[in-house]
């Protein structure tokens, strides 16, 4: 069963078309982000699901029901704002049990399950305490559990991490992703990080202009893109050139030929191929016939990798994820100094413009 479908969903401001015939479906108990630059439409989908703004064509439907035409208090909809939008003037326990007390459930149920949404997320503990008095991880979870209390039918999270420090958002992640799993909630995640899409959701469908452009799991997105917009959205990516001179045969600008067998596109025709950093392979010794060269502009240590920005004859820009071992082994510790690397054809994606 659906837990969200989306059906040729549009929606205009004025003259200006935000969403142009979105089309999305969604599992039960699935999460799903919805990643895409500021102003492509990401934020206008999940209102639409929320019931904020009204398509002015196309079908929503939530657990199998048509909720076009209701409004927001009757989708039965859990939304997490980036900012927690708590009641400042009430204790933890209000909060959470807020939207139960506006379906004016009776009191013991209330208290029951405003109890058993703050053990879900860890904090029965500050039940008592005002949302002045807490963390913005410790916010972020309170926001979560009155999202959750009401057992909604799909749980809506617009940047959910996006106020916290870097540290507290890489641990609200691990978090977010296990409470999503224990709830079985079907799950929408409104994200402009690539990291945090890829890290959370079971699926990532990325939109520009209005428009879904890919969808996929995030491993399939990030590893075998089909579209270079897709791969420079997520993460870092080198571009090159090749011609298809023979069947199978890719011949990089510098003369460089790789095999490709299962190159689709017409003999004779430009390819536009991406690879990811960590994917170039540097090699030691002497040059070999796939081995290509770039001059060392700036190694970058970042801890856990080395970035090896590199610039080809033809002026245009390399990049190479290794660790600090292996630069030093390859004698790459000062600008000036040769880069020799190979491109593993199987990583080379050819992509679409």
């Amino acid at each position: 069963m659906a837990g969200l479908e989306l059906e040729a969903v549009r929606v205009w401001i004025g003259n200006h078309e935000i969403l142009k015939g979105v089309d999305l479906n969604v599992a039960k108990g699935e999460c799903l982000a919805l990643l895409g630059p500021s102003g492509c439409g990401k934020t206008t989908t999940l209102r639409v699901i929320a019931g904020f703004t009204k398509a002015q064509q196309g079908q929503v439907r939530v657990a199998g029901r048509n909720v076009a035409d209701t409004p927001p208090n009757k989708r039965n909809v859990g939304l997490v704002f980036q900012d927690y939008a708590l009641f400042p003037h009430m204790t933890i326990a209000e909060n959470v049990g807020y939207g139960l007390r506006m379906r004016r459930l009776p009191k013991a149920e209330i208290a029951s399950r405003v109890s058993e949404a703050l053990a879900m997320v860890q904090l029965e503990h500050v039940a008592e305490r005002f949302p002045a008095n807490l963390s913005g991880g410790q916010r972020q979870r309170v926001a979560l559990a009155r999202a959750l209390v009401i057992k909604p039918d799909i749980l809506l999270l617009d940047e959910p991490l996006g106020a916290l420090d870097r540290k507290l958002r890489d641990q609200m992640q691990v978090e977010l992703k296990q409470l999503q799993r224990r709830s079985g909630i079907t799950t929408i995640i409104v994200t402009h990080d690539q990291e945090e899409a890829l890290s959370l959701a079971d699926r990532v469908a990325v939109m520009f202009n209005g428009a879904i452009r890919e969808i996929g799991t995030p491993e399939v997105l990030y590893e075998t893109p089909r579209s270079r917009a897709v791969m420079d959205f997520l993460g870092t990516s080198n571009i090159v050139l090749a011609n298809l001179a023979t069947p199978g045969i890719m011949v990089l600008p510098n003369g460089v030929q790789l095999a490709r067998p299962q190159v689709l596109a017409n003999t004779g025709t430009t390819a536009t191929l991406g690879i990811r950093p960590e994917h170039v392979q540097l090699v030691a010794g002497a040059a070999s016939a796939d081995t290509m060269t770039a001059d060392l502009i700036e190694c970058v240590y970042k801890g856990g990798l080395v970035e090896v920005h590199g610039r080809l004859a033809d002026g245009s820009a390399i990049q190479i994820n290794t660790t600090a071992a292996q630069a030093a082994a390859h004698g790459l510790s000062s600008q000036g100094a040769t880069i020799r690397f190979r491109f593993p054809p199987e990583r080379l994606q050819i992509l679409a413009e």
